[in-house]
């Protein structure tokens, strides 16, 4: 597992961290959004996690961009919107099997 370690405040760090770390990760399959963390997962449950990256947080929904995730500000940011509070997207559309690999 991957931590980020900077400011979740600063959405260009974070989104620069993803992109330098991603590499080391095979197909991206989902992001999850908790009360506490987000994490991004692969096919191999490898990932990247984010703590204090939550709901109310607006670099959230720049991740989630930079991902192509579709999604609703007004739903996103409520965690009572699930019974658990606990948000799973799908990334797979985006990041195709195969997008790592070099031919």
């Amino acid at each position: 597992m991957i931590v980020y370690s900077g400011s979740v405040e600063d959405s260009s760090e974070l989104i620069q961290f993803f992109r330098r770390e991603v590499g080391k990760l095979k197909a991206l399959r989902k992001i999850v959004v908790n009360n506490e963390k987000t994490v991004v997962w692969d096919v191999n449950k490898d990932g990247l996690e984010f703590p204090g990256l939550t709901y109310g947080c607006p670099s959230l929904e720049e991740l989630l961009r930079e991902l192509g995730v579709v999604f609703s500000k007004q739903t996103l940011h409520n965690p009572k919107a699930t019974p658990s509070g606990i948000k799973e997207f799908d990334i797979s559309a985006k990041w195709t099997w195969g997008h790592d690999r070099v031919m």
